[in-house]
This record gives C-alpha cells, structure tokens and sequence, in this order.
C-alpha cells in the first residue's frame, strides 16, 4: 500500500497550519452568525446582536477570537445573552466590503479592529468596544453592556419624544 499520498497530506496541512492561528485545536467556540441570520435570530428572540468585527490582517482580532471567542469559559454564556455574528472587512484584500457590509460598518462608525458592538435588532442605540487588552476586560464590557445598552436606548427614546 503507497502512503506517501497521505504523508504528502499530512505534511501540507502541517505546514499550512502556523499560518492560520485562528484555526486552533481548541474547541469551535461561539457560533458566529451571518448577518442576515444574526438580525432575524435577534428578532425573533430579544436579545441584543453581539457583532464582532474583525480582519484577517489583525493580529488582535485573532487573540480575541483565540483568548476570548473560542474559550469554553465564555461560549456560554455569550451563546446565552446574545446573538453573535462575525463580520469581517475585506478592504485591503479585495479593495472594498460588500455594500451591506460597508454600510453597517459606516453607520455604527466602525474605524478600528477588532470592534464589538451590541445592539438590538431594531437598532436605536449601541454600546461599543474597540480593541482587545484581555478576556477580563471583554468580560467586564460584555457584563456591563446589556445594562448600557438599555439605557442607551431609553435615553434615545426620550431624545425622540421631544
């Protein structure tokens, strides 16, 4: 039996590996939703979107993802209180994002990466989050950001009524 077709595979993917931080071992973490089905969960159920922008040229979003996204610890809980969804800009691969995508990231302001911004469907107001320091950090706003976001809205509500 000929297995250097298979040592052949196994190399490649070893080799292909390193370069790919984000695809680590650990187990799959919090399930990202696309945009579309993000905002229709979100509807359907109340609770807030948690959108995670990110880059693939952005070593912090790959420690987040990898620090914070992928640790047991969390995905709970994050699975628990929102609806997350992965959007990623695609600028400097491909020269611009997909018009949705821009059009997002131009509405709640999105200059810097990686960001998180929890919002409810409808989206009247938002908390935000730019850059990543550590996992108690990402905690303590994630703890903190249901609360604000309530109050957010409320303030913009009574902002409306006037």
């Amino acid at each position: 039996m000929n297995r250097r077709p298979l040592w052949v595979f196994v190399a490649l993917a070893l080799s292909i590996a390193p370069l790919r931080p984000w695809a680590a071992a650990d187990p799959p973490g919090v399930r990202f939703r696309g945009l579309d089905e993000g905002f229709e969960e979100a509807r359907a159920s109340g609770k807030p979107l948690l959108l995670f922008f990110t880059a693939d040229w952005c070593p912090p979003c790959h420690e987040l993802e990898l620090d914070f996204f992928r640790s047991s610890h969390f995905v709970k809980q994050i699975e628990e209180n929102f609806v997350p969804v992965r959007i990623i800009d695609r600028r400097r691969e491909e020269g611009h994002n997909a018009p949705e995508i821009q059009k997002l990231m131009n509405s709640t302001n999105v200059t810097g990466f990686p960001t998180l911004l929890v919002v409810h469907a409808d989206g009247i107001a938002a908390v935000k989050s730019v850059g990543y320091s550590s996992r108690g950090d990402t905690l303590s706003f994630l703890g903190d950001a249901i609360h604000r976001l309530a109050a957010a809205e409320k303030k913009k509500r009574l902002a409306n009524q006037h």
